[in-house]
């Protein structure tokens, strides 16, 4: 029989934050005690994202724009269990309200001065 797959392991909540201020708030997994190189690890796929696969987002837009070297990176928060880490994901979105994760909040790559590629 399979074993049963954990559903209480750590999550960091995560904030981005370029050189004009506009923030991204996001939540990962933390890979064991290493909950600073879980965060680090993230980042590193926002940048691929962004510089590698071209993806049309706000923030792979911002780092592509900004040069990711000029984003500062913090944790918020390290939560237990991945629902609860989600629900405060949603928390903080809605009370700091960050530019870059605006897509699912109503504002669209499109309506920014950058046009997505079709």
């Amino acid at each position: 029989m399979a074993r049963k797959r954990r559903n209480d392991r750590n999550h960091v909540i995560y904030q981005l934050t370029g050189p004009n201020g506009q923030r991204y708030v996001g939540v990962t997994f933390a890979r064991g005690r290493a909950w600073k190189r879980s965060a680090k690890i993230r980042w590193e796929a926002h940048v691929r994202n962004a510089l590698d696969y071209d993806r049309q987002n706000l923030l792979s837009i911002a780092i592509r724009d900004n040069g990711a070297e000029n984003f500062t990176r913090e944790v918020l928060e390290i939560v237990r269990g991945k629902q609860n880490a989600h629900n405060r994901e949603r928390e903080l979105l809605q009370l700091i309200q960050p530019e870059l994760n605006m897509e699912g909040m109503g504002r669209k790559v499109n309506s920014t001065q950058h046009q997505a590629v079709a």
